[in-house]
């Protein structure tokens, strides 16, 4: 009962985290690699704004996702729109671009790790089992996340132009559609996800600037193991990979929570290259 309260609410969180990077992924097929460092960024604003400045939780809030919008927008608008027919440079610009980010962090704070105090602090009992209320509300708060981003790409007008942008562009801009609006309205998501999963993540674990790649690893392995084109897709995944690495590391070694998402990934490539739900491309 105890790995499977665990593997719960950490997928929930993992489903949070791979949130935004799937915004981009699933839905504008673009390998954005500079996202883990979103949840870095993000998460070190938010530790800045309340425990060195002793601001409110909701203004550190509001910080770190106008950090992570104002992120994923520079990225977009500085590197990517220039190679969006090529999505090897575009792979390639935003690895560069988040080691230099990495860079910058270690020489302006050094890598001693920080502790982020939990956004809801205190426990709550779960079947006998002792459960984190702030990693609970982050399990919580991934479901919302992942409903709302299905609702706005099936249900609304925008989410139905971004979805036709990345399927057949020249069609898009025939029915009206602005392509570039389009993207840019994506990355403003991402940006925006990607300050909510680094508050949470931060909290999760400790702040150093390589954090970002842990994330960026389990985001990868999410969205390809979902499937390219599903957003549900990436929320079944992260249930996957957080039970397997659950049951992997309690039961077994806890330092093999990294590669079990590479495992997972691997076998699924193998056995169905497309995806659990997604569409043969």
């Amino acid at each position: 009962m105890s790995v499977v309260i665990h593997a719960v609410l950490i997928s929930g969180l993992y489903a949070l985290v791979a949130a935004g990077f799937t915004m981009v992924y699933s839905v504008g097929r673009l390998l954005n690699l500079a996202y883990g460092t979103y949840i870095m960024l993000t998460a070190y604003a938010y530790w800045v704004i309340t425990q060195q400045l002793g601001l409110p939780t909701g203004v550190g809030f509001i910080i770190a996702i106008a950090v992570g919008i104002g992120l994923a927008l520079a990225t977009y608008r500085g590197i990517v729109r220039r190679f969006l027919h090529d999505p090897t440079a575009v792979f390639v610009s935003t690895l560069i671009l988040a080691i230099v980010l990495q860079s910058v962090m270690v020489l302006m704070i050094g890598d001693l790790p920080r502790n982020v105090l939990p956004v809801i602090t205190g426990t709550i009992l779960v079947a006998g089992i002792t459960v984190s209320k702030n990693i609970l509300v982050a399990m919580v708060l991934s479901w919302v996340t992942i409903v709302s981003l299905l609702v706005f790409v099936t249900r609304t007008h925008i989410g139905r132009a971004i979805r036709a942008t990345s399927m057949d562009m020249e069609g898009a801009l025939i029915s009206g559609v602005n392509p570039e609006t389009m993207r840019l309205i994506t990355w403003l998501w991402s940006g925006a996800l990607a300050g909510v999963a680094g508050v949470f993540f931060g909290t999760f674990t400790h702040l150093t600037p390589y954090m970002w790649v842990f994330p960026l690893v389990i985001s990868f392995a999410i969205v390809i193991i979902g499937g390219v084109g599903s957003i549900a897709g990436a929320l079944i995944a992260a249930y996957i990979i957080g039970f397997a690495e659950t049951t992997t590391t309690m039961m077994i070694d806890a330092r093999l929570r990294g590669a079990v998402a590479f495992a997972v990934m691997i076998a699924i490539i193998v056995l169905r290259p497309q995806g659990l739900f997604g569409r043969e491309i």
